[in-house]
């Protein structure tokens, strides 16, 4: 599932947003921005407007002024994840503050309806209701003070119950959006049979890799798998039997996989193992085990195969992930010619970028 690449108890979530964390809080200072902004023009039509006392007027330009000087800071300067998450609240208390120099008080509820909307897409459940609870103490108190006894209550009443709906509704539309890029997510990286990753998603996997092992000054090696004669098991027991062998050839090597390594689906019945900080002596046993490990998973559940693999290591600077596979491929091909149901090694050697 697609989620912010930071631990639950942070305060921000944005399922469009999730994979990239600057994009994300640039989004989020936007809808800041979009809030403060909307704030001042209100502010300057009520300025224009009033014929109240000047310090009224004054009171009304400054607040004018401060919320055009938040929206276009807010555009300008990447602030802090507190900053970002306390301008929330202040938000609600924003619309309040409107709500108090701009009369009158009937059409503040829809007011809200932008701070929260931001809010419920944006923050999680605690700092959400925290937002909730500014909207509905904020407009409280206002209301005591500038409201006849009479319609207190029923405008108190109004704003806690429109504010409520938002939250809830937006929250319910993030919830299944944040569902459906999930869904989107799995589909354009794993394979939809074996659960493997696809060709895209395992390349990806092996350039950071190797990007990490040139860093630490370490290697990795890949392992390129293929069903042996895979088209006899379609013919002797059907394409089901097929997918139900490849699907437990990629739990058994999953069973095998260490923290770091990847497993991948390169097409048809091929499959890409990657091993992160092994040399080619541990890649290869590690495939001469795997291969005797397969053989014996699938005699017992009666659709009986071999495999065979290709292995291939990089330890200089420079090779790709293709570099990288175009060996171990080549090596694999050799051990299809050598009878199948074997392993070899690319060179013996790691493999030199050009």
């Amino acid at each position: 599932m697609a989620r912010w690449p930071y631990p639950a108890t942070y305060p921000f979530t944005d399922p469009l947003g999730a994979s990239d964390p600057v994009t994300a809080r640039r989004r989020i200072r936007h809808a800041h921005a979009l809030v403060y902004g909307a704030a001042a023009p209100s502010l300057l039509l009520a300025l224009l407007a009033d014929g109240g006392p000047a310090s009224q007027r004054l009171a009304t330009g400054a607040a004018a002024l401060i919320t055009l000087a938040v929206a276009a800071l807010l555009l300008a300067w990447r602030a802090p994840d507190w900053l970002l998450l306390a301008a929330f609240p202040l938000a609600a208390l924003t619309v309040t503050a409107v709500a108090v120099l701009d009369p009158p008080l009937a059409l503040t509820p829809m007011f809200y309806v932008w701070p929260l909307m931001t809010a419920a897409y944006f923050l999680q459940r605690r700092e959400l209701l925290f937002t909730y609870l500014a909207v509905c103490a904020s407009f409280g108190a206002v209301s005591l003070w500038a409201l006849d006894d009479g319609p207190r209550l029923i405008q108190w009443i109004t704003v806690a119950v429109v504010a409520g709906v938002v939250v809830v509704f937006v929250g319910a539309l993030k919830t299944g959006l944040d569902e459906l890029v999930g869904r989107l997510h799995t589909l354009a990286h794993e394979d939809p049979l074996t659960g493997a990753l696809n060709r895209r998603a395992f390349v990806e996997r092996l350039d950071a890799q190797l990007a990490r092992a040139q860093r630490a000054g370490t290697t990795c090696a890949v392992a390129v798998i293929d069903v042996d004669h895979f088209k006899s098991i379609n013919d002797r027991f059907g394409h089901a039997a097929g997918d139900d062998a490849l699907r437990r050839l990629v739990a058994t090597i999953s069973g095998r996989l260490r923290r770091g390594d990847a497993l991948g689906r390169l097409g048809g019945e091929e499959f890409g193992v990657l091993l992160s900080d092994a040399t080619t002596l541990g890649a290869e046993r590690y495939a001469h085990e795997l291969r005797t490990l397969v053989a014996g998973d699938a005699a017992a559940a009666g659709t009986p195969f071999t495999i065979s693999v290709g292995v291939a290591e990089v330890a200089a600077p420079g090779a790709t992930a293709e570099d990288l596979l175009l060996a171990a491929d080549a090596a694999l091909y050799r051990a299809k010619h050598a009878g199948r149901d074997a392993v070899r090694v690319a060179g013996r050697d790691a493999i030199r970028a050009a």
